[in-house]
């Protein structure tokens, strides 16, 4: 299992694809990958984040639903709900761990097994 810390801050929904690639987006990882979320921990959630949150709980399940958390600011007890639901030394500094772990995907996939952008979109639309 994984866990995700998802940061919204500067999060607009102009930025967003169509309601129908997302919809087919959470379907697929839902119907592929049931199992494989921990939790899914949002941080800085805006207006416009609360909305498609709203928005996406419509065409999630409930079991996924119950994973999805929201974490309120440092200092309003989102350390005390971070550590509840992940070990603290995964705790990431920007929130106030002590996590300095930043993916440098060329170290991580050493032999270039990355996808470019029009593979990803070609991946995408014919699964």
């Amino acid at each position: 299992k994984f866990n995700i810390i998802l940061d919204c801050n500067g999060f607009s929904l102009s930025i967003l694809p169509g309601f129908s690639e997302i919809k087919r987006l959470f379907t697929m990882m839902q119907d592929h990958f049931p199992d494989r979320l921990g939790v899914l921990m949002i941080v800085n959630l805006s207006g416009p984040g609360q909305l498609f949150l709203k928005m996406i709980k419509g065409i999630i399940s409930e079991a996924v639903k119950k994973k999805i958390h929201i974490v309120p600011p440092t200092g309003k007890g989102g350390m005390k709900m971070l550590k509840v639901l992940v070990e603290e030394k995964f705790i990431p500094t920007w929130l106030g761990g002590t996590d300095d772990f930043v993916l440098n995907p060329k170290v991580a996939y050493p032999d270039n097994r990355m996808c470019t952008e029009a593979e990803g979109r070609e991946y995408y639309q014919t699964m």
